[in-house]
């Protein structure tokens, strides 16, 4: 469609600028309404006839834009695994020496990307549950978040000597970073995102890397290296 052009003499035309903005306007307009509606309805119950209606377009232009529901949760799944801000938090993480700060930045990381798309989640777990091809593209994204788990958990442990591996870390970090904790602790019970940012941080910090395997809950309120 000429709408969508990507030719390069045309984006910088006055009128190839206008086209692209519209067509950007278009597909937020599009993915907006789909994830109100596969949130309240259901990835299943809702239609892309459903999605047109609401988000103001034709059914056409829909089918033009993402082909189909997959492609528009597909979009929804990309703007939410492709966060530059949280990318950079998580990097700079991984390249900290020094495991509390590496521990706040990593917190940092995991508020940004469930602040904005901590509903997707439950939205990719209904359509995972409605369409196998779905499931798998899931279980890609949660695998690879696993690995990035396991390497944060690795830099700790190379940069704590506290530490006697990354089995330890690594499950607990992956436990308190739950998107399902986020909307608990935000959408539930009122918290702020700076404070749930607060709060993980210092878990995190207490529960990763100042607890010993024989004080798994920290009961005792000290590092496993006091005297």
């Amino acid at each position: 469609m000429e709408l969508y052009s990507t030719d390069v003499n045309d984006v910088k035309s006055p009128t190839g600028s206008l086209r692209a903005e519209r067509a950007a306007v278009t597909r937020r307009r599009i993915t907006g309404a789909a994830r109100t509606l596969f949130a309240t309805r259901g990835y299943a119950a809702t239609t892309l006839s459903q999605i047109a209606i609401a988000a103001g377009v034709a059914v056409q232009t829909v089918y033009a834009v993402f082909g189909s529901k997959a492609g528009i949760l597909r979009a929804l799944r990309e703007g939410l695994v492709n966060d530059p801000a949280a990318d950079a938090a998580f990097g700079a993480a991984v390249a900290e020496t020094s495991p509390s700060r590496a521990l706040e930045l990593f917190a940092r990381s995991i508020r940004l990307r469930w602040e904005t798309g901590h509903d997707l989640v439950a939205i990719h777990a209904d359509a995972a549950s409605a369409d196998p091809m779905i499931r798998d593209e899931v279980d890609r994204v949660l695998a690879a978040r696993r690995r990035g788990i396991a390497e944060l958990a690795q830099s700790l442990v190379q940069h704590e000597a506290a530490l006697r591996d990354a089995g330890r870390p690594t499950a607990i970090i992956d436990a308190l970073t739950l998107p399902e904790l986020y909307a608990e602790l935000v959408d539930v019970h009122g918290w702020t995102a700076d404070a749930y940012e607060a709060w993980l941080a210092t878990a995190l910090r207490r529960l990763a890397i100042e607890t010993s395997d024989d004080d798994p809950g920290g009961v005792r309120g000290r590092p496993s290296w006091s005297t």
